[in-house]
C-alpha cells in the first residue's frame, strides 16, 4: 500500500504541483505581454462577433479557424469572469483572455505528459517552460497568437502517439490539428517510419495528408478566402529581393540569437546521435519545418519554433537518461 501511495505521489502529484506552479509565472507573463502589440488583440477578438469582419484578418491567419474560434469563446468566458470577480495579475478582459488561454493550453500539455511519462514529466515540463520563456522573452519580437499553444499541444500529442505507434489516434489527430495551424501537415510523413508494412505506411501517410489538405480547403471556403489553400506569405510579391522571407531570414542567421531558438534545445537536438528510426523521423520532419519557416515565416518571432520543443525534449531525454519515458519495451524493440 505504501508503495502504491509513493508511486502516486511521485508519478502524478508532484508533477501536477510543478505544472501548476510553472503555469503561474507563465500566466502572469502572458498577461503582461498581451498589450504590447495591437495584432494580439486583433487575433484574439477576430471571431468574437462571428464571421462578420473575419475577412479583415490577415489571409494567412484565417485558416487557423479552430484556434481563433476557441479563443473567441475564451474571450467571452473571461468577460464573464471579470464581471463576477477580480483576478490576480490582470487589469482587463484581454489580459485575462491571453493569460488564461496560454496557461490553460500549457496545463493541458502537462496533463498529457504526466499521463504518458509520469515522474519524468517534470523534465519535459521544465523544458517546455524554458523554451516558452525564450520565445516570449521581453524586448524581442513579441507577439502571443491564438495558435501558438494549440500547435505546441498538437506536436506534443503527436510525439507521444508516434513513439507509442498509435497509428489510428495519430491519423485522427492530424486533420484536427490542421484546423489549428497548417504546420501539422508535415507530421503526416511520420507514418513512413512507423512499425507497419510498407504499403500501409504509404496509404496512411497519403490518406492523412489528403485529409489535412481537405480540412484547410474546406475552412478556406467556409471563411470566404479568395484562395483556399496557398495562403502562406513569402514576400515574393515585393519588388525588393531583400523583402523575400528566405533572403531576410538567411541574412539574419549571422546574429547569434536565431541559432539558439527554444533555449538552444533545437540546435542540441540536431547535434544528438540518431538513436533509432523514430529519432531519424523527428529530425527529418524538423528539417522540413525549418525550411518552411525560412520560406514563409519570420524566424525572429521565436514563438514560431515552439512546435519543435517536444521533438528536442524527446532526444534530450534519451541523451540524459539513456532511455525515453515515452517508449515502452515493445516500441523500443520496434
Amino acid at each position: 500500500m505504501d508503495f502504491i501511495k509513493k508511486n502516486i505521489i511521485l508519478n502524478y502529484i508532484i508533477p501536477s504541483i510543478i505544472a501548476l506552479g510553472v503555469a503561474v509565472p507563465l500566466f502572469a507573463e502572458a498577461a503582461e505581454l498581451s498589450t504590447v502589440d495591437e495584432d494580439i488583440k486583433t487575433v484574439f477578438h477576430s471571431l468574437s462577433g462571428g464571421l462578420q469582419g473575419y475577412q479583415n484578418l490577415k489571409i494567412a491567419w484565417q485558416p487557423r479557424f479552430f484556434s481563433n474560434e476557441l479563443a473567441a469563446l475564451m474571450g467571452r468566458l473571461c468577460d464573464w469572469i471579470l464581471l463576477k470577480t477580480s483576478v490576480p495579475f490582470v487589469e482587463n478582459p484581454l489580459e485575462l483572455t491571453v493569460a488564461l488561454w496560454t496557461a490553460s493550453w500549457f496545463l493541458l500539455i502537462c496533463l498529457f505528459l504526466i499521463l504518458a511519462t509520469k515522474r519524468r514529466s517534470v523534465f519535459h515540463i521544465f523544458g517546455i517552460f524554458t523554451a516558452l520563456a525564450f520565445g516570449y522573452m521581453p524586448r524581442l519580437s513579441i507577439r502571443i497568437y491564438t495558435w501558438d499553444m494549440p500547435a505546441l499541444f498538437i506536436f506534443t500529442a503527436f510525439v507521444i502517439l508516434f513513439i507509442h505507434n498509435k497509428k489510428w489516434w495519430l491519423f485522427a489527430l492530424l486533420p484536427i490539428g490542421m484546423g489549428f495551424k497548417e504546420t501539422t501537415l508535415i507530421l503526416c510523413a511520420a507514418f513512413l517510419f512507423m512499425d507497419l508494412p510498407w504499403k500501409e505506411r504509404w496509404m496512411m501517410a497519403i490518406g492523412a495528408a489528403v485529409l489535412c489538405v481537405a480540412i484547410k480547403f474546406m475552412l478556406g471556403v467556409y471563411v470566404g478566402l479568395p484562395v483556399s489553400f496557398f495562403t502562406m506569405e513569402n514576400g515574393f510579391e515585393s519588388s525588393r529581393i531583400r523583402n523575400y522571407y528566405i533572403i531576410r531570414n538567411l541574412i539574419g542567421l549571422k546574429q547569434i540569437i536565431p541559432l539558439i531558438i527554444n533555449s538552444g534545445t533545437l540546435l542540441a537536438f540536431f547535434l544528438l546521435p540518431i538513436h533509432d528510426r523514430r529519432m531519424l523521423a523527428l529530425k527529418l520532419i524538423a528539417v522540413f519545418f525549418i525550411a518552411g519557416n525560412m520560406f514563409f515565416g519570420n524566424i525572429f518571432e521565436y514563438r514560431i519554433w515552439f512546435e519543435m520543443i517536444p521533438f528536442a525534449l524527446y532526444g534530450l531525454e534519451i541523451a540524459s537518461y539513456g532511455t525515453s519515458s515515452l517508449a515502452s519495451s515493445e516500441t523500443d524493440q520496434a
